[in-house]
């Protein structure tokens, strides 16, 4: 006999997560994933699947109390996620999904397998983005050879750019420092209202998804002076061989400064010897920079029609 049951209260939730992570990602970890969760507009609602009195599934879901829709535990920013179910069985938790559930960013591959044993949910998995990241391995663990790849035309530019940047007096320095404040200072510098950390509660989730990495040994950040005034920094994730580039920005005043902040967060995850650099979903300098993509797909119930995505390029 199958069946799906709830469960609400944090203990369960957390023991349930526990018992089923794998533990082979950052996103597996259940306290960086309770740092992005809003504690204040979010409820538990984690759904398990047992057979014959045996949990064998779980897909943890969180309802946001503003506007009743579903979503995983954790948020839409983590990407490239596997749910931890047996394919077969995704029907039975369709079945136990309210609706407006929206499940962001699904690792390509494994919808895939899910699709090939539940084709008849194909169209609730219209909606695809791209991952992009780097393997440092391809380029011997040197992002300038990855440059060599580029046309002849792109690499000179691309070389001119970074030298005529760093011919300004720069002081680069890495750390395990949380530097969230200037972080949210430089955004809020580029994009005002419309940024992501305008209001409280983006800078309160930042605030405790960098005090988890700090306090977990994960957190890397670079930060970059100009003039003796910090105008750059980007904090990583360096969880294993992987290494996720979560959070950067850059004074877009300063030409080419972002790119220079990019190219030397790849190379210090280079010469630590990780196995991929995650630059995670969207924005199309990624793919200009020739990254690596694979597919993520977003579920929604009850079903949407397919949407395009609309990618930016970030200055400099």
């Amino acid at each position: 006999m199958n069946n799906v049951r709830e469960e609400t209260s944090i203990e369960a939730c957390r023991d349930l997560w526990n018992a089923f992570s794998p533990n082979a990602h950052a996103w597996d970890d259940w306290d960086l994933m309770y740092a992005f969760h809003d504690q204040e507009n979010y409820d538990f609602h984690f759904l398990v699947h047992s057979t014959d009195g045996v949990d064998d599934g779980l897909v943890p879901l969180v309802r946001d109390n503003r506007d009743g829709s579903y979503e995983l535990f954790g948020g839409s920013y983590p990407d490239a996620r596997v749910l931890w179910i047996q394919p077969a069985h995704f029907g039975d938790f369709y079945a136990a999904f309210p609706d407006r559930t929206d499940l962001f960013d699904l690792k390509g591959a494994f919808v895939e397998e899910l699709l090939a044993a539940c084709p008849q949910f194909e169209p609730n998995f219209t909606e695809v983005d791209q991952r992009y990241y780097l393997e440092p391995k391809a380029f011997d663990y040197d992002f300038n050879n990855h440059i060599q790849t580029f046309s002849s035309e792109k690499r000179k530019g691309f070389l001119y750019d970074l030298r005529k940047v760093r011919e300004r007096n720069l002081d680069l320095r890495w750390s395990e420092d949380d530097e969230t404040d200037l972080f949210i200072k430089l955004v809020n510098r580029n994009f005002g209202d419309e940024s992501d950390y305008a209001k409280p509660s983006g800078q309160a989730e930042l605030h405790r998804v960098i005090s988890d990495l700090k306090e977990s040994g994960w957190l890397r950040t670079l930060t970059i002076a100009v003039d003796g005034e910090m105008q750059a920094v980007s904090m990583s994730a360096h969880f294993g061989q992987n290494w996720i580039a979560l959070y950067a920005s850059s004074n877009n005043d300063i030409k080419n400064l972002g790119k220079l902040l990019n190219v030397e967060t790849i190379q210090e995850a280079s010469r630590r010897g990780v196995d991929e650099i995650s630059y995670m979903t969207g924005m199309a300098w990624k793919a200009a920079w020739k990254m690596s993509a694979e597919a993520c797909r977003t579920m929604r119930k009850p079903a949407r029609p397919p949407v395009t995505p609309v990618e930016a390029t970030p200055a400099g």
